[in-house]
């Protein structure tokens, strides 16, 4: 399989993880999982599970809503020097959250997801323009000023496809907001096959900040500002992602009863330092 970055035919395995073979390049040293999902098979990784079950997903996506809207605020505040509002489109949407933040701030847009149940709650209870779907699917003649890929870049299953999308749907010097996380961090090099976003068939791109600049630039896409933002994370998000790791080795199982003292529902800070975000501007 070749890279999903550079298209070199040369990697080698890092190791196995959940039955999935995670490669490196030989050339970019870019991380991807081997493996190219089904359209069935990604409606099954992104069914109501992956936002209510826990594990790799989330233990109740909805709860996460004031701290996401949050977040998109915090990012339109972070691009308002640069483009002050428009017309913009939310790559994996879900529940419409992060949307509804750069609408608070002026932005009118829509989002695309492909989980049925997060657009109808979408589209009933935040009041926002979300349509089922993917980026391959997407069907409209809307052109955008800015389009936000966050938390959504690993998940993508046809990189170069999917950034051919976004090239298409932007308008001139438009701009793509990215956040994921950094596999060169401190902390996934720490924790090594064990680091939270190593979970595939979920996830299948591991980017480092300069394998996603060599991905954008080839898709003609220059980088204008990148930085490490402030993150939170719920606690019930958080307690669900520890006990899911634990499982995974029969030593750290012993530590599984002392995740029931994490608390629920709380906000708790996240030391953000294998997550990174970077803004691109069509060229």
């Amino acid at each position: 399989m070749n890279c999903t970055v550079c298209d070199n035919e040369g990697s080698s395995t890092m190791f196995i993880k959940n039955n999935f073979p995670i490669v490196e390049c030989n050339r970019c040293k870019h991380a991807f999982t081997a493996y190219i999902p089904t359209p069935e098979k990604i409606r099954e990784i992104y069914s109501d599970d992956y936002f209510f079950k826990g594990g790799t997903g989330y233990a109740n996506y909805i709860l996460e809503k004031n701290m996401l809207i949050k977040r998109g605020e915090y990012y339109a505040r972070k691009v308002s020097n640069l483009v002050m509002g428009g017309n913009m489109l939310d790559v994996g949407a879900a529940a419409g959250f992060i949307l509804k933040g750069f609408e608070n701030k002026g932005w009118h847009g829509m989002g695309i997801e492909p989980n049925k149940s997060m657009v109808d709650f979408a589209r009933k209870e935040v009041e926002v323009n979300v349509q089922q779907g993917t980026l391959e699917t997407m069907d409209t003649e809307e052109k955008f000023d800015l389009i936000s890929i966050i938390q959504v870049m690993a998940h993508l299953y046809n990189l170069n496809k999917s950034l051919k999308r976004i090239n298409f749907f932007l308008k001139p010097k438009g701009y793509v907001l990215i956040e994921t996380w950094d596999k060169d961090s401190v902390t996934a090099k720490l924790f090594g096959k064990h680091w939270h976003e190593y979970s595939p068939p979920a996830t299948l791109n591991y980017f480092s900040r300069k394998s996603l600049e060599r991905l954008m630039n080839k898709h003609k896409f220059k980088l204008v500002k990148q930085g490490t933002p402030k993150k939170s994370i719920n606690s019930g998000h958080a307690k669900s992602l520890i006990q899911h790791k634990l499982a995974e080795s029969k030593l750290l199982r012993l530590l599984k009863p002392f995740t029931y003292l994490i608390p629920r529902n709380l906000i708790l800070p996240y030391p953000s330092e294998d997550l990174f975000w970077a803004l691109y501007q069509k060229n």
